[in-house]
């Protein structure tokens, strides 16, 4: 028997989030923790706004079509960051049930580390993309005879035309775009979520293809070897339908961000592609800022799709593990509760976004040609 614990990276990034204080060790923030975590989020707010001003006021429409992109990219971000920084309780308590398991046998063990040290690794490089992107932004201004800034912000001082005014305008713009690491953190512990509900769906295939069976030599009654397999099975359909209410749990607690995620992607995508068709950048800086923003939206949508279709796919499987399992010569009463079992198993568990949208690769290919026709819409009014 081995047991599963939260992975060590993932562990460190909320032991960091807690010193700093955007997280806390009680039940409830205290007052110092409540205020930061409000402040905070209103900065960012506030950072939302000065884009979606200076979409507004933009005096080319390439220009505004950027910082449309950029506010409607921000506005998933401020709601990440929300729900990261006060709805702590809620993802430690999902992080505790659906990371922290028990797995029987060393194949499935095996199986687990390998899927989730590839994962990581993802991760990691995700994480160094995102903090080059940060660093291409800042020093975005130090290129060229004029210094200005990457997006054309609304500020109250008059920053193209003030040295004061420009140098507080970058300081706002570069500590709004560290402040969304948090969101970027919550990103990695949804997939790091979804990734344990697929896994645990294959573990528990294995663990019901490999009912009754015994390893080594061991010899017992038939009536003992009957026994252990119905105990299996029993183990089996608790683990099944406990897994399925975590899940269901960790759907509905994503739900609204998810929908909210499907309805803005195809936009950023379309933007990000539109920029870099016509390219509007005038430094090479700015165009990897467009690229960053295209690989952030299309991993963002294409990570969820594909984790929600392998539990879709995960969980239409264990019916062929079920009858590939010893159920032949097993007493009648187990194999009525196999038959029964297996019929409930041939419903796939698929995710549902607000009741309507499957969380599917089908539905990413649905979003990707959304963009690519509002894209044509785009190059149309271009021409």
């Amino acid at each position: 028997m081995h047991s599963v614990r939260i992975h060590k990276i993932i562990d460190q990034m909320i032991s960091f989030y807690r010193r700093i204080g955007l997280w806390h060790e009680e039940d409830r923030p205290t007052v110092n923790q409540f205020r930061r975590k409000s402040f905070y989020c209103i900065y960012y707010l506030l950072f939302v706004f000065s884009l979606s001003i200076g979409a507004i006021t933009g005096e080319t429409v390439d220009g505004s079509i950027f910082i449309a992109e950029i506010s409607i990219f921000s506005t998933v971000l401020i709601t990440k960051i929300s729900m990261f920084l006060w709805k702590q309780k809620q993802i430690m308590g999902l992080l505790n049930r659906i990371c922290v398991f028990s797995i029987r046998n060393d194949e499935d063990f095996a199986f687990f580390n390998d899927k989730v040290e590839k994962f990581i690794k993802f991760a990691i490089v995700y994480g160094c993309a995102t903090i080059i992107a940060t660093l291409g932004c800042s020093v975005f201004p130090f290129f060229g005879n004029e210094k200005t800034l990457i997006v054309d912000i609304a500020f109250p001082l008059d920053w193209k035309n003030s040295e004061i005014g420009f140098w507080m305008a970058y300081l706002f713009l570069v500590s709004s775009l560290i402040a969304t690491y948090p969101a970027m953190a919550f990103s990695v512990l949804i997939w790091y979520l979804l990734l344990h509900c697929t896994i645990r769906y294959k573990v528990i295939g294995i663990d019901i293809n490999n009912m009754g069976r015994i390893t080594g030599k061991v010899k017992m009654t038939e009536k003992k070897q009957q026994a252990i397999f119905y105990q299996d099975l029993v183990a089996s359909i608790e683990a099944h339908l406990h897994l399925r209410r975590l899940i269901d749990e960790l759907e509905s607690f994503l739900s609204k961000l998810f929908l909210l995620q499907f309805a803005t992607s195809g936009l950023c995508i379309c933007g990000s592609i539109y920029c870099l068709a016509f390219d509007i950048s005038d430094t090479f800086v700015e165009r990897m800022v467009h690229v960053y923003t295209l690989f952030y939206s299309t991993a963002e949508l294409f990570m969820i799709t594909y984790f929600g279709n392998e539990i879709m796919l995960s969980s239409s499987r264990l019916t062929y593990s079920l009858f590939e399992s010893e159920w032949i010569g097993q007493p009648h009463s187990t194999q009525k509760c196999i038959i029964i079992f297996g019929e409930y198993l041939k419903q796939s568990h698929e995710l549902l976004i607000g009741k309507l949208y499957p969380l599917t690769l089908e539905t990413f290919t649905r979003i990707l040609n959304s963009s690519y026709s509002l894209f044509n819409i785009l190059k149309n009014f271009k021409e």
